[in-house]
């Protein structure tokens, strides 16, 4: 693997509560789901590649519905604050 000194220092750095075998395992998934995503798009997947597409879909649904929740939660502080 080549990278810049700068790109290391910051991957370093990113990844300090976790061992340099997770962040590629963690590296690895990304890349298989954006490959995986890919094949959907281009209506090359079959059945099962499908209903696991849908599942991460509907994963990623759940876990942007809590994250817009958090935030609205924020805001809304942070208004209540400033009356």
């Amino acid at each position: 693997m080549k990278v810049s000194d700068d790109v290391w220092a910051d991957f370093r750095e990113a990844t300090r509560n976790s061992s340099v075998a997770i962040a590629l395992g963690d590296l690895v998934t990304r890349e298989v789901d954006r490959y995986r995503a890919r094949r959907v798009r281009e209506g090359l997947a079959d059945e099962q590649e499908l209903l696991g597409a849908l599942e991460r879909a509907q994963e990623l649904h759940a876990e942007l519905a809590e994250l817009v929740k958090r935030l609205e939660r924020r805001i809304e502080l942070r208004a209540a604050r400033l009356r």
